[in-house]
């Protein structure tokens, strides 16, 4: 019986290493990629606020009719910084929070984008007008920066 199945496997091995591996082994061509330049992606971002929850959709988008590269010089890929009216900072996404220190690079094709959604729960804000700067984090080339303005009702900063 171990006779038979150690055949049956060494069989199903041999059988498996014979596969066509022709598509594999061809040589694909490499795309044409491009570093992104000034205006060449669009930021959008969206803001909706709920009772003490505020939630970020950044959006990255290649509107060009090339392949774009992005490179991130920490895992960190954007900041977020939360003013009030009088122009004090509130909230910054990164802080107390570590990032990992290593080169990470995007590819964004044609007419396609990147997204990222951040949840923002915080314990005390007034109700009111703030403002929101999002930045995204590429080297100096790219300049990716997007402030929007939103506002907390009285409902949405009490606590839950």
């Amino acid at each position: 019986m171990r006779l038979a199945f150690f055949i049956l496997v060494i069989f199903f091995l041999t059988g498996c290493s014979l596969e066509d591996r022709s598509e594999a082994e061809s040589i694909v061509p490499e795309t044409e990629v491009k570093e992104v330049k000034n205006g060449e992606l669009d930021l959008n971002v969206s803001i909706f606020s709920e009772k003490q929850t505020i939630k970020f959709i950044i959006t990255l988008m290649n509107n060009t009719n090339e392949m774009k590269k992005i490179e991130f010089p920490t895992s960190q890929k954007y900041e977020i910084v939360i003013k009030n009216k009088k122009g004090e900072e509130v909230y910054r996404y990164s802080k107390g929070k570590m990032f990992t220190q290593a080169i990470e690079t995007a590819l964004i094709k044609s007419g396609e984008s990147m997204e990222w959604e951040e949840i923002w729960e915080y314990s005390t804000l007034s109700p009111g007008v703030y403002t929101a700067e999002i930045t995204i984090l590429a080297p100096d080339t790219v300049k990716l920066k997007k402030e929007e303005s939103f506002q907390i009702s009285e409902e949405e900063s009490e606590p839950k």
